[in-house]
């Protein structure tokens, strides 16, 4: 299915997102010299880490340094409010991700499912829906959600529609790089057993990998091929 792919824009509500859902699909589309870039919707840490500038910058320095691993470039952050895109208009998220998507020329988009457990990831997915609406002239052929680790298993359990996956990508061969960009991200990693430990990470990979017959795979939701 990648081969089908070939500008792709990976929405993510906050720094780590992109990483935690795609980070093993990223590499193998680089290594298919596919353009991969990174949108990272709210500023990360005005809610964790109230009226700190200096850790707003160091996880958007980590998040350059993750991607710089697995190839993908970060665009220029949106400074939506972390943890209260709820409280931002409809509309207003629209109109920012769809000026971004539009001038980007993306066919391919990646955004966290809706089923999870945070409600930021909740709304960037409606907004996406909206942006990635086809219509006639849409350049987006290609739109799937992504699993979360630490969000999407508390949907599954939670949500009366958990997250769903009709598409697996073997990422046997990228498992290490995706851990390698993760822990990156040093403000959000956490030790074992915590989801977002670099074991339970490789777990998760597993799991899904076990699911259809490989190693390791990354699931996604496929809303719409075209």
């Amino acid at each position: 299915m990648l081969e089908l792919f070939n500008k792709i824009l990976v929405i993510a509500a906050h720094p780590d997102d992109e990483i935690l859902g795609v980070g093993g699909t990223i590499p193998k589309l680089v290594q298919m010299k596919k353009q991969v870039d990174v949108l990272i919707f709210t500023d990360g840490s005005s809610t964790q880490y109230f009226d700190n500038n200096a850790i707003l910058e160091d996880k958007f320095g980590e998040a350059k340094e993750a991607n710089d691993v697995l190839g993908s470039n970060v665009l220029p952050r949106l400074d939506f409010p972390d943890m209260r895109l709820d409280t931002i208009a409809h509309v207003d998220k629209n109109i920012a991700l769809g000026k971004v998507i539009s001038a980007g020329g993306y066919d391919t988009i990646f955004v966290q499912d809706r089923n999870d457990i945070n409600k930021d990831h909740n709304e960037l997915y409606e907004s996406t829906m909206v942006a990635c609406r086809p219509y006639p002239g849409q350049k987006v052929k290609h739109l799937l959600s992504y699993y979360v680790n630490s969000s999407s298993e508390w949907g599954n359990l939670l949500k009366k529609a958990p997250f769903n996956p009709n598409v697996f990508i073997d990422i046997s061969e990228t498992i290490d790089s995706k851990l390698s960009a993760m822990e990156k991200y040093k403000t959000e990693m956490r030790d074992y057993p915590h989801p977002r430990s670099s074991e339970a990470i490789r777990n998760s990979a597993k799991y899904f990998g076990n699911m259809v017959g490989t190693e390791y795979a990354e699931p996604f939701h496929l809303v719409y091929t075209k």
